[in-house]
């Protein structure tokens, strides 16, 4: 069963992570940590009329939303009759705690595990003197209980099995679907907990059940109510903005794994790689914007631990791969993406400067050299950057505009603090600025260029003219590479030149035609917004939150603040009723589109308010 790309909503407590989707089904749930195992096949609730009735479906669902900024509601009428389902996280056992307010007096709760992100050999045992539900793997524990008294119960086939509005009670069963049977007093409580022992689970749901509903609800009340305090709203007078930066927040604080550090680019959706490679991972590109949001907001502590989490996982060549687990361990990749190191390095040193840590640049003194002589040994100091890698898109393999104004950007900032590589520092910056106006600039085009020395396939190279392309041949095996020589597709990333790595000032001519390039041949004519790129066929090609919100923040930064403000209302007002952002928006429709939510998105949210706050105070 393929499970939803698009969701609602993510629940979480900073260690693990929970996604709801449009109707209320939780669809994933991610323990022991915030990206890793996915532990839900189905877990669905019903109420038996004149046969089962599933609720959390959009003919029955009235509205939904956060309730105290942390927990999530829906509200469901069924038969004239009002359902109100509230879930949350628990900040002590990691546990899933979700309430039904409900007058209905059949209520059934259904489980079906995928321990570890598997369905095979996953097993269920009841515990009838606790009332505990058990399911098991290889010693991984979930447990189910109630706060209710238990009617009946099976471990096998659950839903069928309640068809008759009777459960046969089977004890235990391996592939297990769960179902229980409920007594109702006007509301229903489920924990749901996880552990690595049963004992663990059983401890953890003791707990829970003794404390009671109410008393863990206002316990993580309080504990999200200390998270948000630490939060320092960016001066606005829209009440929405007050609503996003808070949301904003929450995804930061949500999709950050406080044990380690790692922020995740979003909780997975495509775990099985349908229509990408992924996205519950960390990245270093991602989180230069992240991070720089994060302290806008004051969530500096949280910013340091993830750049300890990134010296932990640096490789020993000195760089930092694709992206990572958050537990510091390499996820999949297809290649090395300088940006990747250079953000890390632009992004660290830009945070040592905002908050005057300059402390930590000793700290890790020795592993921001090591970044450093990988940068360095990447430019040539006539030619410029020479290392062919993939661009920001992880789409290209060449030498990219982006890429090497965020290589520009990180030996830039840390020249000074490394004398001793400073007269060679210099040397790379002028050959990279050169290069920036000779082999990416198109006197066909009177602007820049995205991208240079691409690999392509040879069908792609055929159809190129002689002056626009060139082969390797491999030393060792029989293997030709083809080239473009310059890649002039318009993409959004060139902005890159300019923010946030001002390599490039605003008055170049050659850059001003580039954005009006990007304006031309990325606009989505119909719902507005921009795609990535001109040829941009991701998800169909849509327009990205960030795209928009990137070119804003341009403006706003040129002065030309009308045209900010209508591109920034535009990306407010294509958030979640929730005051969630996507990563993209639907081409024809204008609803979100794919990853909900985009911690990229509401970085780039934060920072555009973060210029125009600051442009205010000055």
């Amino acid at each position: 069963m393929r499970k939803p790309h698009v969701i609602e909503a993510i629940i979480g407590n900073t260690k693990v992570l929970g996604q709801l989707d449009s109707n209320g089904i939780l669809q994933r749930f991610y323990w022991p940590a915030v990206d890793y195992y996915q532990q839900i096949k189905l877990f669905l609730a019903a109420v038996f009329l004149d046969g089962l009735v599933f609720f959390e479906d959009e003919s029955f669902k009235i509205k939904s939303g956060f309730v105290d900024d942390f927990a999530y509601f829906f509200e469901y009428k069924v038969a004239d009759k009002t359902i109100f389902q509230l879930d949350f996280v628990d900040c002590e056992t990691d546990s899933l705690v979700r309430s039904w307010e409900v007058n209905f007096k059949d209520f059934y709760v259904f489980l079906e595990p995928m321990i570890n992100s598997s369905s095979l050999f996953n097993a269920a045992k009841v515990d009838k003197e606790n009332e505990i539900v058990y399911a098991y793997f290889k010693g991984t524990y979930i447990g189910l209980a109630f706060e209710n008294k238990i009617k009946s119960f099976t471990v096998k086939n659950g839903i069928d099995d309640a068809n008759d509005n009777q459960l046969e009670g089977w004890l235990e069963a391996t592939n297990p679907q769960i179902a229980v049977k409920l007594k109702n007093a006007g509301r229903v409580v489920c924990f749901l907990a996880f552990g690595n022992s049963k004992d663990e689970v059983y401890r953890k749901l003791s707990y829970l059940k003794q404390k009671g509903y109410d008393d863990v609800y206002s316990q993580n009340k309080t504990f999200w109510e200390k998270k948000f305090s630490k939060v320092k709203l960016i001066f606005t007078e829209d009440p929405k903005d007050i609503e996003l930066q808070k949301r904003s927040a929450y995804i930061f604080y949500t999709l950050q794994n406080s044990k380690t550090g790692g922020i995740l680019a979003a909780s997975e959706v495509d775990e099985k790689f349908f229509h990408c490679g992924g996205y519950g991972f960390v990245w270093g590109r991602d989180a230069a914007f992240i991070t720089a949001a994060m302290d806008a907001l004051g969530l500096s502590r949280e910013v340091e631990k993830f750049f300890e989490f990134k010296f932990s996982c640096q490789e020993k060549e000195g760089f930092w791969d694709q992206r990572y687990y958050t537990d510091g361990t390499l996820a999949p990749s297809w290649g090395v993406q300088i940006d990747e190191t250079a953000s890390v390095v632009w992004g660290f040193l830009s945070h040592c400067e905002r908050q005057n840590s300059l402390h930590l640049i000793d700290l890790h003194k020795e592993q921001l050299k090591k970044a450093l002589l990988f940068l360095i040994a990447t430019v040539d100091s006539e030619k410029g950057v020479v290392f062919r890698s993939f661009d920001l898109w992880e789409e290209r393999e060449g030498i990219h505009l982006y890429s090497n104004a965020s290589i520009y950007a990180a030996l830039g900032k840390a020249k000074k603090y490394f004398p001793e590589l400073e007269s060679e520092i210099e040397r790379k910056l002028k050959a990279i600025k050169n290069q920036i106006t000779t082999a990416f600039y198109s006197h066909k085009l009177s602007r820049y260029v995205r991208s240079t020395d691409v690999r392509i396939p040879r069908e792609e190279f055929l159809k190129l003219p002689e002056e626009n392309r060139y082969v390797e041949k491999d030393e060792k095996y029989e293997i030709t590479y083809y080239f473009k020589k310059q890649d002039e597709v318009a993409d959004i990333s060139m902005l890159g030149v300019y923010y946030p790595f001002e390599m490039i000032d605003s008055s170049d001519k050659a850059f001003k035609a580039t954005v009006l390039a990007i304006e031309r041949e990325c606009q989505n004519s119909i719902v507005g917004g921009y795609k990535r790129y001109s040829d941009d066929r991701y998800i169909g090609g849509n327009p990205w939150i960030l795209t928009k919100l990137w070119l804003a923040i341009y403006y706003k930064k040129t002065g030309q603040v009308d045209k900010a403000e209508k591109l920034f209302e535009w990306a407010k007002a294509h958030s979640l009723s929730n005051g969630l952002f996507p990563e993209q928006v639907d081409r024809h429709t204008g609803k979100p589109a794919w990853v909900v939510p985009l911690a990229w998105s509401h970085a780039m949210y934060v920072l555009y308010l973060n210029e125009k706050n600051e442009i205010k105070l000055n």
